[in-house]
């Protein structure tokens, strides 16, 4: 809120107004919502307090020593709402523009293949993008009329992760979106030790998971999302939106029916692509001893939960919700059907090659 608006309020609450920044933790020890809005009102003693603007971790207050009654509270909250939701609109525009001046640049270099281009100076938004940011890739196969506009879809995400985000449009119904590495930070506040690179990819796993589940219950439609590392994307933007572009395509590819795709899980996908088709196919009549052994449902979600547990018996038993002795009866039964016994090293992984190579051929 400008200095003239506040000079405004003044007249019309006849005292004096103070702008005032608060933590998130402070605005709850005083008695506000755990999840404030921008219009949300603490009566204080005396007078009040409203919020007017949230970041990622405070958040702004107009302070007042007034009493308002109930109808003047919601008159203040609802013009508080109006003031935010027009300088939003006025200044997502001019983001907009720059964005998508943005994303077509991102476009020709990644065609050009030129991964390591460097973003030209006059380009806008340079001045936001040296800071370490974690990159999400969006695309959605949607019905025409719910295609959602920029703005709108930079809303939803804002309910989600923080406001130091930055959505940027690549191709058709794709995205990119890029918020703050201080996402990761906070998750570390919330625990007691420092994330391992393990812990950070759990974490990130879990905010992809949440955007997808973000964008299907708001726009409905077939949605998938791709989820990086934290980089800067003022040296690597054009790299990760390759990287990412390729992660969805290896992740639709070699596992139908997934819609969040990481990186650090398509290594053997990867390089299994890269074969000649008709290789794979010759090698898939080859090894497959037996024909069938993979048309079995049982079998194939069997397989899939012991390697996604790293080939751990116990772990696989409990993500099947079935007894210890169950798994190893079927393990045991792929060994006698097949002669490959996924608990070897040498024969695990075979059959993870093989399982790959027939999920695609099968589709064929």
């Amino acid at each position: 809120m400008n200095k003239s608006s506040l000079l405004k309020l003044e007249q019309l609450l006849g005292a004096s107004v103070v702008t005032n920044v608060l933590t998130m933790e402070q605005w709850e020890k005083d008695g506000g919502k755990r999840k404030p809005a921008v219009g949300d009102i603490l009566i204080r003693e005396p007078g009040f307090s409203i919020v007017t603007k949230i970041g990622s971790l405070d958040l702004h207050t107009i302070d007042a020593p007034v009493k308002l009654t109930p109808l003047e509270m919601e008159l203040m909250s609802w013009a508080v709402q109006q003031n935010s939701s027009r300088s939003s609109t006025s200044s997502t525009s001019d983001i907009e523009r720059q964005a998508r001046k943005l994303g077509e640049w991102i476009q020709q270099s990644v065609s050009a293949g030129e991964w390591r281009a460097e973003i030209p100076v006059q380009m806008e938004l340079t001045n936001r993008l040296f800071d370490g940011m974690i990159p999400f890739v969006l695309s959605c196969e949607q019905v025409e009329d719910k295609e959602p506009t920029y703005t709108e879809l930079e809303k939803t995400i804002r309910t989600f992760i923080a406001d130091e985000t930055l959505l940027i449009p690549l191709r058709d119904h794709e995205w990119l979106i890029l918020t703050t590495d201080r996402l990761l930070m906070e998750a570390e506040l919330d625990g007691d030790d420092v994330l391992g690179h393990d812990e950070t990819k759990e974490v990130l796993s879990s905010l992809a998971e949440g955007l997808y589940n973000l964008f299907t219950s708001e726009w409905g439609g077939e949605c998938h999302i791709a989820v990086g590392e934290p980089m800067i994307p003022s040296e690597n933007i054009v790299r990760i939106v390759s990287t990412l572009r390729e992660t969805t395509f290896l992740g639709r590819k070699f596992h139908v029916g997934m819609h969040v795709h990481l990186p650090w899980l398509v290594h053997l996908e990867r390089l299994l692509s890269g074969i000649p088709e008709l290789v794979r196919s010759r090698f898939v009549e080859e090894m497959m001893g037996r024909p069938d052994l993979f048309t079995d449902s049982e079998t194939v979600s069997t397989l899939d939960a012991f390697f996604s547990m790293d080939c751990n018996v116990s772990e696989t038993a409990k993500k099947l919700y079935i007894h210890r002795n169950t798994l190893l009866y079927r393990l045991d039964k792929i060994k006698n059907e097949a002669g490959l016994d996924v608990r070897s090293f040498n024969d695990a992984v075979l059959v993870r090659i093989l399982l790959l190579l027939y999920k695609v051929t099968k589709r064929k």
